[in-house]
Order: C-alpha cells, then sequence, then structure tokens
C-alpha cells in the first residue's frame, strides 16, 4: 500500500494549490481507475468514480488534519475510492447518489478502525492497481523498445513458461530471466515512488 506525502498533503491546502492538486491527480488517477475496474465498473463507470473521487478530495482535503496515530491516509483515501466506486455501480441499479458527507464519515469512520471496507480485499485490490499503473508507466517510457516490453509481459504478466517465451522472441533463456529482472527493478522503483507520494507506506 501507499502512505500520501505529508508535504503534497500540506500543499493542497495552500491558497495557489493548483500545481499541487495536478501532481496528486497525475499520481492517482491510473491507480483509481484501475480500483474501480476491478470493482466490476466498466470504462465509463471508472472514469465518473474518478471524477467523483477527486470532488470529495477536493472538498475534504483542504480541512482535513493528518494525525497518523488515528490511522494511515491510505485508509482514508481508499475507503473514499472504494465507497465512489460502489456508488457508481449501484446507480446502475437506481437512480441517486449517496452524499459526500456520508462518504467523508464512512472514511473517517474507517480511519478510527471503526468500520470501513474489508480492508485485507481492498489492500489486495489497491496493491494490484499500483503494480499495473507502474507497468503502464513503464510501457510510456521511450527507453523501452516494444519488443523488451513484450518479452516483459509474456513472461511476468501473462506468466508464459521461460522456454515459450525464449522460443517465440527467438532469445535464450537467459535473455528472458535479464529482461525480467531488469525490467522488474523498474516497475518495483515505480511502485515504492508510488507508494511513497501516496501516504500508505
Amino acid at each position: 500500500m501507499i502512505e500520501t506525502d505529508p508535504t503534497l498533503l500540506g500543499r493542497l491546502k495552500g491558497n495557489n494549490a493548483q500545481e499541487a492538486w495536478r501532481e496528486f491527480y497525475q499520481l492517482y488517477w491510473g491507480v483509481i481507475l484501475r480500483y474501480a475496474r476491478k470493482l466490476g465498473l466498466n470504462q465509463h463507470e471508472s472514469e465518473e468514480a474518478l471524477q467523483e473521487t477527486m470532488v470529495a478530495l477536493m472538498r475534504v482535503l483542504p480541512e482535513f488534519a493528518y494525525d497518523r496515530n488515528r490511522g494511515r491516509f491510505r485508509n482514508f483515501l481508499l475507503t473514499i475510492v472504494h465507497r465512489k466506486s460502489l456508488d457508481v455501480l449501484r446507480r446502475r441499479e437506481r437512480p441517486g447518489s449517496v452524499a459526500w458527507n456520508d462518504v467523508v464519515e464512512n472514511a473517517v469512520s474507517a480511519l478510527d478502525g471503526r468500520g470501513g471496507t474489508d480492508e485485507r480485499e481492498a489492500e489486495a485490490r489497491w496493491r494490484d492497481s499500483l503494480l499495473e499503473e507502474a507497468i503502464r508507466r513503464m510501457r510510456e517510457d521511450p527507453r523501452y523498445a516494444e519488443r523488451t516490453l513484450g518479452i516483459f509481459e509474456a513472461y511476468v504478466v501473462e506468466r508464459q513458461s521461460v522456454e515459450e517465451v525464449a522460443r517465440r522472441f527467438r532469445i535464450s533463456e537467459n535473455a528472458v530471466y535479464q529482461v525480467r529482472n531488469r525490467l522488474l527493478r523498474r516497475v518495483k522503483a515505480e511502485v515504492a515512488r508510488l507508494r511513497r507520494n501516496s501516504g500508505t507506506e
């Protein structure tokens, strides 16, 4: 899971917080979208959950007082993301939505350890979402050739055997391991950066 940098949280409260909100959004939009998809939302619904999550955060974070003794910011953030995604799912069945005050109250309850989502399940979804976002960012990095990424994804993401990947890409099995190790280091570094910046360490 991730810990949001307290300095970033502080910058969200300032009069000139636009840049901080841009940074916060850039850090989380991909992770929030993936989390919503894992709960069963389609792309459009996931984007709706992302937008509603950001609106709720923009309303509450300027007044948010981070107290590590009460719990991690991650619990607060994750509860809002989870509940906003569930709100969108519920609207498939009926119109209307839960008021953002209720969502914030539930999130504060989770932060206090009084309730909230099934933490292990939600954290597992969040970790998966972080990993997928790290891989997406690596795909967009021009330093990595399409063929190298193909080898990595075939072996690590699609879980093909090393023999099959070596045969498919006409390289040695040792070369497959080298690609895996090099790109895994990059993925781990990116996940660690996301965790550092999101306040869940």
